[in-house]
């Protein structure tokens, strides 16, 4: 897929966008009060974080090298196929890291790409939907990085070789960390070294010719698969900044405050949870044949943010309302699955292969999410928990899609016996 040249990324608050139903927002948060508790972690919670980060890094020492291998391995299994012209430049580290500390620093001090002119005129408001676009597609960003943490898990086996006890203390950190997110008590985060670092820069060759490179900075595997993804879907997404270069400051003075990447890191993984449900549904429903395309989800994400904004805006509008029928005429109309099938097959994927592949849940009622007319936010329990003689005859992309969604509903059972079969 095509790339513009941007770097960042704008963080925007979710709440009050017409693209996403008040009723969603309130189901979201109560969801959010309701799994990760209402009173935030406590102390025992925090000193138990901070045990495990140290055990973490006592097992990395002398490790870290070993350990992003298998980081790049899985981010390769899941999208190498729309890597080809990009480079990774990722590496787990100390907490200590100058490098890391130099990156974090750099992002602190680091200052808008387009710059404002040298005097002010009286300028048109902006268009609310281009500002409603940007901070859902922040919420999208945030939501598949923050969702993908749970890809270590295809790592188990040589994490394993590691340390045994590895994956299980990367996942309470997650597990905790939530807590966190969903109650503002992150004061401990704000320490560098505690901090990952991430960031998309653009290497000219003698040519002239540039290469995208995703540099990241991490702390741990997670870390590395989380910051990696989110360099991932900001170069897909640097294609929805507007070409014109006042308008795109604007909408960047309007929507990046760190207040609001908050809330992107709160909502963004059921947001982008369910989006994904209906993509992935949809292209089952009424693509089939291609459902096995490498990375088509991504492709198209690449579709849909190019569309004009009160189009994205009213397509989200209805994906996230439940209303399957609006979402796949507009999906349909705008012919954002047949022009990301032919932009993927044109990428020189002939050989297609399950493993490349990292699908959401496909099942349309999972997708609404609606019994009886009510929406729901989240997973069927009854396909999370399928009998367990039927995983042996499925393909990788439905045990993937299954080790997913009990991953997202920390059905950790579940997930222990999905493995062998992965």
């Amino acid at each position: 897929m095509k790339l513009k040249r941007y770097s960042q990324l704008f963080e925007a608050d979710i709440k009050k966008n017409k693209g996403v139903p008040q009723d969603y927002i309130e189901g979201v948060e109560r969801k959010g009060r309701e799994k990760y508790g209402y009173n935030g972690p406590n102390r025992m919670e925090f000193g138990e974080m901070m045990e495990t980060l140290d055990e973490i890094f006592r097992i990395q020492d002398g490790k870290e090298d070993v350990l992003t291998e298998i980081g790049k391995e899985i981010i390769m299994n899941q999208y190498g196929s729309i890597l080809d012209d990009v480079k990774l430049d990722i590496k787990i580290v100390k907490p200590n890291d100058p490098e890391k500390a130099e990156m974090i620093n750099k992002m602190d001090d680091s200052e808008p790409e387009i710059e404002s002119p040298e005097f002010e005129i009286e300028q048109a408001p902006i268009d609310q939907d281009e500002i409603d676009k940007r901070k859902i597609l922040n919420n999208l960003m945030q939501g598949e990085a923050q969702n993908v943490h749970t890809l270590m898990h295809y790592g188990k086996d040589k994490i394993d070789e590691v340390d045994e006890d590895l994956l299980h203390y990367y996942t309470r950190v997650l597990e905790i960390n939530k807590k966190f997110d969903w109650f503002d008590q992150a004061q401990m985060m704000e320490n560098p070294e505690f901090a990952s670092a991430e960031e998309v820069e653009w290497e000219e060759d003698e040519n002239g010719e540039t290469t995208p490179v995703i540099k990241v900075r991490a702390l741990d595997l997670p870390m590395l698969i989380h910051e990696t993804v989110k360099g991932i879907y900001e170069l897909i997404m640097a294609n929805a900044i507007p070409d014109n270069e006042e308008l795109a400051r604007r909408i960047m003075e309007e929507t990046d405050t760190l207040k609001d990447e908050k809330e992107d890191i709160k909502f963004g993984p059921f947001i982008a949870a369910d989006i994904r449900d209906y993509i992935s549904s949809n292209i089952e429903r009424k693509h089939k044949d291609s459902k096995d395309v490498p990375n088509l989800r991504e492709f198209v994400y690449s579709k849909m943010v190019e569309l004009d904004a009160n189009s994205f805006v009213s397509l989200i509008y209805a994906i996230l309302s439940g209303d399957q029928e609006l979402s796949d005429k507009l999906m349909k109309d705008s012919g954002i699955v047949d022009n990301a099938i032919q932009d993927a097959t044109d990428e020189g994927e002939e050989d297609w292969d399950d493993s490349m592949e990292y699908n959401g849940e496909d099942e349309e009622d999972l997708m609404t999410g609606e019994r009886e007319g009510e929406r729901k936010v989240g997973v069927d329990d009854e396909m999370l928990k399928p009998k367990e003689k039927s995983y042996a005859d499925m393909s990788k992309s439905e045990l993937d899609r299954l080790l997913n969604q009990a991953l997202d509903a920390e059905d950790f059972e579940t997930v222990k016996k999905i493995q062998p079969y992965l």
